[in-house]
Protein backbone atom coordinates (compact mmCIF):
# COMPACT_ATOMS: atom_id res chain seq x y z
CA UNK A 1 0.00 0.00 0.00
CA UNK A 2 1.32 3.46 -0.91
CA UNK A 3 1.28 6.03 1.88
CA UNK A 4 1.06 9.72 1.10
CA UNK A 5 2.31 12.02 3.83
CA UNK A 6 -0.38 14.66 4.35
CA UNK A 7 0.94 17.71 6.09
CA UNK A 8 -0.59 21.18 6.31
CA UNK A 9 1.42 22.51 3.35
CA UNK A 10 0.41 19.61 1.12
CA UNK A 11 -3.22 19.83 2.24
CA UNK A 12 -3.34 23.58 1.50
CA UNK A 13 -1.78 23.07 -1.94
CA UNK A 14 -4.22 20.23 -2.69
CA UNK A 15 -7.16 22.45 -1.77
CA UNK A 16 -5.76 25.33 -3.82
CA UNK A 17 -5.17 23.22 -6.93
CA UNK A 18 -8.64 21.69 -6.67
CA UNK A 19 -10.41 25.02 -6.07
CA UNK A 20 -8.70 26.83 -8.95
CA UNK A 21 -9.35 23.87 -11.28
CA UNK A 22 -13.05 23.78 -10.33
CA UNK A 23 -13.40 27.57 -10.67
CA UNK A 24 -11.74 27.43 -14.09
CA UNK A 25 -13.95 24.55 -15.23
CA UNK A 26 -17.07 26.38 -14.05
CA UNK A 27 -16.03 29.61 -15.77
CA UNK A 28 -16.03 31.44 -12.45
CA UNK A 29 -12.53 32.89 -12.91
CA UNK A 30 -13.54 34.86 -15.99
CA UNK A 31 -14.57 38.01 -14.11
CA UNK A 32 -11.48 38.00 -11.88
CA UNK A 33 -9.23 37.32 -14.87
CA UNK A 34 -10.76 40.18 -16.87
CA UNK A 35 -10.54 42.55 -13.91
CA UNK A 36 -6.85 41.80 -13.21
CA UNK A 37 -5.96 41.94 -16.90
CA UNK A 38 -7.71 45.31 -17.35
CA UNK A 39 -5.81 46.78 -14.38
CA UNK A 40 -2.34 45.75 -15.54
CA UNK A 41 -0.52 47.79 -18.16
CA UNK A 42 0.85 46.00 -21.19
CA UNK A 43 4.64 45.97 -20.74
CA UNK A 44 5.84 44.41 -23.99
CA UNK A 45 9.46 45.53 -23.85
CA UNK A 46 12.68 43.72 -24.79
CA UNK A 47 13.58 43.51 -21.08
CA UNK A 48 10.22 41.95 -20.14
CA UNK A 49 10.52 39.43 -22.99
CA UNK A 50 14.08 38.62 -21.90
CA UNK A 51 13.00 38.09 -18.28
CA UNK A 52 10.05 35.87 -19.19
CA UNK A 53 12.53 33.62 -21.03
CA UNK A 54 13.77 32.47 -17.62
CA UNK A 55 10.53 30.49 -17.43
CA UNK A 56 11.16 28.74 -20.74
CA UNK A 57 12.44 25.31 -21.72
CA UNK A 58 16.07 26.38 -22.20
CA UNK A 59 16.41 27.79 -18.70
CA UNK A 60 14.66 24.74 -17.23
CA UNK A 61 17.05 22.41 -19.07
CA UNK A 62 20.08 24.43 -17.92
CA UNK A 63 18.86 24.42 -14.32
CA UNK A 64 18.22 20.65 -14.45
CA UNK A 65 21.70 20.04 -15.89
CA UNK A 66 23.22 22.24 -13.16
CA UNK A 67 21.37 20.28 -10.44
CA UNK A 68 22.48 16.91 -11.84
CA UNK A 69 26.09 17.94 -12.46
CA UNK A 70 26.60 19.55 -9.04
CA UNK A 71 25.24 16.48 -7.27
CA UNK A 72 27.26 14.11 -9.42
CA UNK A 73 30.47 16.05 -8.74
CA UNK A 74 29.79 16.24 -5.00
CA UNK A 75 28.37 12.76 -4.30
CA UNK A 76 29.17 10.64 -7.35
CA UNK A 77 25.45 10.09 -7.85
CA UNK A 78 22.18 11.93 -8.36
CA UNK A 79 19.81 12.13 -5.39
CA UNK A 80 16.30 10.74 -5.36
CA UNK A 81 14.91 14.28 -5.00
CA UNK A 82 16.67 15.44 -8.15
CA UNK A 83 15.26 12.45 -10.01
CA UNK A 84 11.83 13.33 -8.55
CA UNK A 85 12.31 16.91 -9.81
CA UNK A 86 12.99 15.58 -13.31
CA UNK A 87 9.94 13.31 -13.05
CA UNK A 88 7.80 16.23 -11.80
CA UNK A 89 8.94 18.29 -14.79
CA UNK A 90 8.01 15.53 -17.24
CA UNK A 91 4.64 14.72 -15.66
CA UNK A 92 3.85 18.38 -15.01
CA UNK A 93 4.58 19.58 -18.53
CA UNK A 94 2.46 16.74 -19.92
CA UNK A 95 -0.37 17.70 -17.55
CA UNK A 96 -0.05 21.39 -18.46
CA UNK A 97 -0.25 20.48 -22.15
CA UNK A 98 -3.28 18.27 -21.58
CA UNK A 99 -5.06 20.93 -19.52
CA UNK A 100 -4.37 23.55 -22.21
CA UNK A 101 -6.03 21.24 -24.74
CA UNK A 102 -8.96 20.33 -22.46
CA UNK A 103 -9.81 23.89 -21.40
CA UNK A 104 -8.80 25.60 -24.68
CA UNK A 105 -8.79 28.96 -22.87
CA UNK A 106 -7.86 31.79 -25.26
CA UNK A 107 -5.00 34.05 -24.25
CA UNK A 108 -5.66 37.70 -23.35
CA UNK A 109 -3.62 38.60 -26.45
CA UNK A 110 -1.89 36.51 -29.13
CA UNK A 111 1.43 34.99 -28.14
CA UNK A 112 3.86 36.17 -30.79
CA UNK A 113 3.50 36.18 -34.56
CA UNK A 114 2.19 32.87 -35.85
CA UNK A 115 2.35 31.22 -32.41
CA UNK A 116 -0.98 30.18 -30.99
CA UNK A 117 -1.56 28.09 -27.95
CA UNK A 118 -3.94 28.29 -25.08
CA UNK A 119 -3.69 30.14 -21.81
CA UNK A 120 -4.72 27.78 -18.98
CA UNK A 121 -2.45 26.86 -17.25
CA UNK A 122 0.77 28.85 -17.67
CA UNK A 123 3.67 26.65 -18.77
CA UNK A 124 6.29 29.32 -18.02
CA UNK A 125 4.92 29.74 -14.50
CA UNK A 126 4.81 25.96 -14.01
CA UNK A 127 8.47 25.65 -15.03
CA UNK A 128 9.50 28.44 -12.67
CA UNK A 129 7.41 27.09 -9.79
CA UNK A 130 8.72 23.53 -10.14
CA UNK A 131 12.27 24.94 -10.09
CA UNK A 132 11.31 26.93 -6.98
CA UNK A 133 9.76 23.90 -5.26
CA UNK A 134 12.84 21.74 -5.86
CA UNK A 135 15.38 24.52 -5.36
CA UNK A 136 13.88 25.69 -2.08
CA UNK A 137 13.85 22.07 -0.89
CA UNK A 138 17.46 21.45 -1.87
CA UNK A 139 18.93 24.85 -0.92
CA UNK A 140 16.59 25.88 1.92
CA UNK A 141 18.36 29.13 2.81
CA UNK A 142 17.66 30.39 -0.71
CA UNK A 143 13.95 29.48 -0.65
CA UNK A 144 12.76 33.11 -0.66
CA UNK A 145 14.88 33.80 -3.77
CA UNK A 146 13.51 30.74 -5.57
CA UNK A 147 9.92 31.77 -4.84
CA UNK A 148 10.61 35.40 -5.77
CA UNK A 149 11.89 34.07 -9.11
CA UNK A 150 8.69 32.02 -9.64
CA UNK A 151 6.46 34.96 -8.71
CA UNK A 152 8.52 37.18 -11.01
CA UNK A 153 8.00 34.85 -13.96
CA UNK A 154 4.25 34.76 -13.19
CA UNK A 155 4.22 38.56 -13.20
CA UNK A 156 6.02 38.73 -16.57
CA UNK A 157 3.31 36.54 -18.05
CA UNK A 158 0.63 38.86 -16.65
CA UNK A 159 2.36 42.11 -17.72
CA UNK A 160 2.88 40.72 -21.22
CA UNK A 161 -0.86 39.83 -21.24
CA UNK A 162 -0.03 36.31 -22.42
CA UNK A 163 -1.87 34.80 -19.42
CA UNK A 164 -4.79 35.39 -17.14
CA UNK A 165 -4.46 35.57 -13.36
CA UNK A 166 -6.03 32.10 -12.95
CA UNK A 167 -3.47 30.59 -15.34
CA UNK A 168 -0.49 31.66 -13.26
CA UNK A 169 -2.20 31.04 -9.91
CA UNK A 170 -2.94 27.44 -10.88
CA UNK A 171 0.65 26.84 -12.00
CA UNK A 172 2.11 28.43 -8.84
CA UNK A 173 0.07 25.93 -6.81
CA UNK A 174 0.25 22.90 -9.11
CA UNK A 175 4.06 22.70 -9.45
CA UNK A 176 4.91 22.47 -5.73
CA UNK A 177 1.88 20.23 -5.15
CA UNK A 178 3.10 17.78 -7.80
CA UNK A 179 6.68 17.84 -6.51
CA UNK A 180 5.52 17.19 -2.93
CA UNK A 181 3.13 14.46 -4.08
CA UNK A 182 5.90 12.63 -5.93
CA UNK A 183 8.32 13.15 -3.05
CA UNK A 184 5.79 11.68 -0.63
CA UNK A 185 4.83 8.75 -2.89
CA UNK A 186 8.37 7.87 -3.90
CA UNK A 187 10.22 8.61 -0.67
CA UNK A 188 12.46 11.52 -1.48
CA UNK A 189 14.26 13.63 1.09
CA UNK A 190 17.26 15.87 1.42
CA UNK A 191 19.65 15.22 4.28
Amino acid sequence: MVKVKFDAKFAALTAGVFIVLVLQAAGLLHGINEWVNSRLPLVDTPLMNFLTGFGGDIFLALFGAFAVITEWRKNGRVSRNTLLFILAVAIGLAAVGALKFIFAEPRPRPYGPGIGGYAFPSGHTFRAAVIAAYGSDRWRKYAPLFWAYAAGIALTRLFLHYHWFGDVLFSLLFAPWLYLLLKSLLGGKFE
